[in-house]
């Protein structure tokens, strides 16, 4: 997402593993924990992976492959050019990632669709924020638009014949960011392991893949953090740590990207397909681990748009997937909820 290739939806899973680099075998060509740090699709990346070679730009090469095709800043990618026009000749990234958003979207009964990008534009979210808050009236400027952008949104209106990509009419807008940064690090894993790497994490975003061990032979540490709107990288707060090895491990929530309407009412950045409307419950955040990041980066949309009443028992409906969520009760008091076998992967409590 370069400016980008994603703006990231979640920041606030927090790596607590070690990333010392230390030696785990003699000779001439050691084998060493090694970390690898920079920029891909607009935000940060961390990659930490035992192996005798340095692959960081091997890993890069391919996420930026992969940024040409499914970027929707790139003004050269294969997705912009779709946004762009009626049809694309797709290549195997564009064409996965827009098969695998269309089966999530028949999975989830449609609370996970990435035609939603009108929406997102409509309230805010795809462009640069501009106010904090906004007046009722302006509110209400936006709501009576809403009508006039419902007939362009749904998977439906997309088809897909061989590797050609069509749209059933040039407004239709897709953007596939709820589930493509992910899918990009399922490939950088993916890459890690083309080379033989069995024990590596690989971070983008927030959102995580690893498999064996870290450099003190232990499953590896990832900690959650408490939604705190307002918060800053310096005064974020732990919930608590997970301890898991081969997953993939997603977050999102609605109190970093948001604004407030001069009534009071809270505006999240995840948008209801059905209604068209930013969702209004009072979830504050929700965690997937799972087997693929692009599934637990989907899922963590879907379960946001479902709310604290059914998220749970949404995420029990998908084999191998664990779940937790925050959110505000009726009196505004934090609670979460989570279930069995994540509560199973809780090595650590909240920190104050």
């Amino acid at each position: 997402m370069m400016k980008k290739l994603f703006t990231p939806i979640s920041t606030f899973v927090i790596i607590i593993c070690s990333l010392l680099l230390e030696s785990c075998s003699g000779g001439q060509s050691e084998t060493t924990y090694q970390r690898k740090s920079g920029f891909i699709f607009g935000t940060q990346y961390n990659l930490t992976y035992k192996s005798n070679r340095d692959l960081g730009d091997v890993v890069m090469e391919r996420l930026q492959q992969y940024d040409n095709s499914v970027s929707v800043y790139n003004p050269n990618s294969l997705m912009t050019q779709l946004n762009n026009g009626m049809e694309v000749e797709a290549d195997s990234d564009l064409l996965a990632v827009i098969k695998l958003a269309k089966r999530f979207n028949k999975i989830s009964n449609g609370a996970f669709d990435i035609t939603v990008e009108p929406l997102s534009k409509l309230w805010r979210f795809s462009d640069e924020q501009k106010d904090d808050t906004i007046s009722v009236e302006d509110w209400n400027k936006l709501l009576a638009k809403l009508d006039t952008i419902m007939p362009y949104v749904g998977v439906d209106k997309i088809s897909i014949d061989g590797n050609t990509i069509r749209k059933s009419d040039q407004r239709i807008k897709l953007n596939a960011n709820a589930i493509a940064e992910g899918y990009g690090i399922d490939l950088a894993a993916a890459t890690l392991e083309q080379y033989g790497v069995t024990d590596y994490m690989v971070e983008i975003g927030g959102e995580i893949h690893c498999r064996g061990l870290n450099s003190r032979g232990q499953k590896w540490r990832i900690g959650i953090e408490r939604p705190i709107e307002g918060s800053s990288f310096f005064d974020r707060k732990q919930k608590c740590i997970i301890q898991l090895t081969d997953c993939a491990v997603s977050t999102s929530g609605g109190y970093r990207q948001c604004w407030h309407v001069a009534d009071g009412r809270k505006v999240q950045h995840t948008i209801n397909p059905a209604t068209g409307l930013p969702v209004t419950h009072n979830m504050e955040s929700v965690t997937v681990v799972g087997k693929s990041t692009a599934v637990t980066d989907a899922l963590c949309t879907t379960l946001m748009v479902a709310g604290p009443d059914h998220a749970l028992e949404l995420a029990e409906q998908f084999p191998n997937t664990e779940a937790y969520i925050i959110y505000l009760d009726e009196d505004g008091n934090e609670r979460e909820g989570m279930t069995e076998g994540f509560r199973r992967l809780i090595v650590e409590g909240e920190t104050k």
